[in-house]
């Protein structure tokens, strides 16, 4: 898999983030003060918010570069999202939010699929459970499997483990290492926790407000 090579301003009412760095295979941490444009950055990398200039691109695939008016659809861009909160339809069972990412199939095979990713990331036994009823923990693991469920290529982390106590923060930051290195996709994670960046960056992009200021190994 190519390098992800982000270099744009994004600008939202009030406030804007220039961000220039390059992410490989393994886990980059977006460093800095809240409020200094790293959730900002994840959403143009998703396709959710129009850079004004710059690029973003994947290997051989363009994302973003406003001045050849390209903008690839957030669904064309195989990139799989984990929010603080899990996000999940609640409506629907742990096993049809994850069928509802997987690309290009009927119900049934995605949701052969969907099985397959809750019992990678332990959470098999509540395939058909009311989702509502579901802990943070396993919340979480069933957005993890949802997110890689599109056959992602970039996988972006919110602040994923924030709302975990500490033994589930723990193992979701485990399960987190084994699957990126496993699928050998390039992830990028928010985190504000020292024990989150010792524990899972390969690499650091360091963020001040309104800019990126630094990247290390």
């Amino acid at each position: 898999m190519s390098n992800l090579i982000v270099d744009v301003r994004v600008e939202v009412p009030g406030f804007g983030v220039d961000a220039a760095f390059v992410a490989g295979r393994g886990i980059t941490v977006l460093s800095g003060p809240s409020g200094s444009g790293k959730s900002l950055t994840l959403a143009a990398i998703a396709g959710t918010i129009r850079p004004v200039r710059g690029h973003i691109r994947c290997g051989d695939v363009t994302f973003a570069e406003p001045a050849r008016s390209v903008h690839l659809r957030s669904q064309d861009r195989r990139v799989g999202m984990v929010y603080q909160h899990a996000a999940l339809f609640e409506h629907k069972s742990p096993l049809d939010n994850v069928a509802l990412a997987v690309r290009n199939v009927g119900l049934a095979a995605a949701r052969v699929v969907a099985a397959e990713l809750l019992e990678r990331v332990g959470v098999a036994a509540l395939a058909t459970a009311k989702t509502r009823s579901l802990s943070g923990g396993e919340r979480q693991r069933v957005a993890l499997a949802r997110a890689l469920a599109g056959e992602a290529r970039v996988l972006l982390l919110d602040e994923p483990f924030s709302s975990l106590d500490a033994a589930a923060r723990q193992a979701m930051r485990q399960l987190v290492r084994s699957l990126v290195d496993e699928r050998g996709v390039i992830a990028l994670l928010v985190t504000h926790d020292a024990q989150d960046v010792d524990a899972l960056a390969d690499r650091v992009v360091g963020y001040e407000p309104g800019q990126t200021v630094a990247a290390t190994e």
